[in-house]
């Protein structure tokens, strides 16, 4: 055979290899490869159901702290994130008007004070003038001319000493409305300096120097009290001291939710570990959103957060509203749902031979796994997912 007739029986014998090859991998008529099904073993665990919704982080009090008259601003002694004591200055406004009223309700009172005294003098005065005509009337001879006229003169001093005790009441209370006027204009006088209501972190400052602060005074909220936010103060006090997120709870989910369950809340962009927490309140009365949707407030006290947190960071609640412990349990993907507690698995008898489905009873599911409370004992071996059997076995009933 010749050169040229090996080099052509070489190439047709490798066209063939190749086309064998190629019908091997895409003949429609193949049978496909067998998928291996993935199995996981039943273990002795923890069910935890769970209610979950958002909210955000909050102090546990704030304070709006604003002056009780309007007027001009003229310091601000604190910045956004200082922390402040209780009583400590904020702020100042114009004192000017205070302080003429302040003067002139002390002017007045010193008026006052003197007339007192004066009055007092009088009375003082008249009674030992009282006192001296009696003495003269009771030395005097009973026959004696000027007897009479030391009567007189006694009855004339008894009759105008009570009206000098009069004069002495009227003079004492005007000094003590006086006094009181006073003490109102120093009230005054003291409002123009705005002091904190309250210990925390200032978070807010709603004016500048120069512009005129409104009245109205400070008010205070608690997180999570379901009443209306009070308004907005020049400065916001708030007590980082304790936190706690208010989340919306579906209407569907709310009546599973009580006071001191646990809970757990996880931040927003954060690679922290879960912070734990306690259910505080649950609102009476829905929330409904523009798009009709109906939740209520639950609000959750935060247990030893994390230094660094941050208020208004968005915080995703999972209360614990049931547990089961102690109980076999499952991937809840190994388990499908037939009919209410009741379900099926693909139950694994015997390496390398077809899973059979086996009837099985459960309780309650959550974080992931389902509770098995018959049909299935910890180390059976289930096929996981949408795996099915290879042939079709047949449908055992729970082993009892």
């Amino acid at each position: 055979m010749s050169k040229k007739t090996w080099i052509i029986s070489g190439s047709c014998l490798t066209a063939v290899v190749v086309a064998a090859v190629i019908i091997a991998f895409t003949n429609p008529f193949a049978a496909p490869p067998v998928a291996k099904a993935a199995t996981v073993t039943a273990e002795v665990g923890t069910v935890t159901t769970v209610v979950s919704g958002k909210g955000a982080i909050a102090a546990a009090a704030t304070s709006n702290a604003s002056f009780v008259k309007p007027g001009t601003i003229t310091g601000i002694a604190v910045t956004v994130g200082q922390t402040v004591a209780v009583g400590q200055d904020l702020a100042t406004t114009d004192p000017a008007d205070a302080d003429r009223e302040l003067n002139k309700a002390q002017s007045a009172l010193s008026a006052a004070e003197s007339a007192l005294e004066n009055a007092r003098s009088s009375y003082w005065t008249a009674s030992k003038a009282l006192d001296s005509a009696r003495a003269a009337f009771a030395a005097a001879p009973a026959d004696a001319p000027e007897r009479a006229t030391l009567g007189d003169a006694v009855r004339e001093q008894e009759i105008s000493l009570p009206s000098r005790d009069t004069e002495v009441v009227a003079a004492a209370k005007t000094r003590d409305d006086a006094a009181a006027e006073v003490a109102a204009a120093q009230a005054a006088r003291d409002q123009t300096v705005l002091k904190a209501p309250m210990a925390g972190v200032v978070t807010a400052i709603n004016g500048t120097v120069g512009s005129v602060a409104s009245g109205g005074g400070s008010s205070s909220d608690s997180a999570g009290s379901g009443s209306e936010k009070p308004p907005a103060g020049l400065i916001t006090i708030s007590d980082v001291s304790a936190l706690r997120v208010t989340a919306s709870i579906p209407e569907a989910d709310i009546a599973k939710v009580v006071l001191q369950q646990t809970a757990v809340v996880a931040l927003a962009a954060s690679g922290d570990a879960p912070i734990s927490g306690t259910v505080i309140s649950v609102a009476p009365t829905p929330q409904t959103t523009t798009e009709g949707v109906v939740t209520y407030a639950v609000t959750i006290q935060l247990i030893d957060p994390p230094a660094g947190i941050k208020l208004g960071q968005t915080g995703f609640v999972s209360i614990a509203t049931a547990e089961a412990a102690d109980v076999v349990t499952l991937p809840s993907e190994a388990v499908k749902l037939t009919a209410p507690g009741e379900s099926t698995v693909q139950l694994v008898v015997k390496k390398g031979a077809p899973a059979k489905t086996v009837k099985v009873k459960t309780g309650l599911t959550g974080n992931g796994l389902a509770e098995i409370t018959d049909g299935v004992s910890a180390g059976d071996v289930v096929e996981i997912g949408s795996a099915t059997p290879s042939e079709d076995p047949g449908t055992e009933e729970p082993v009892s």
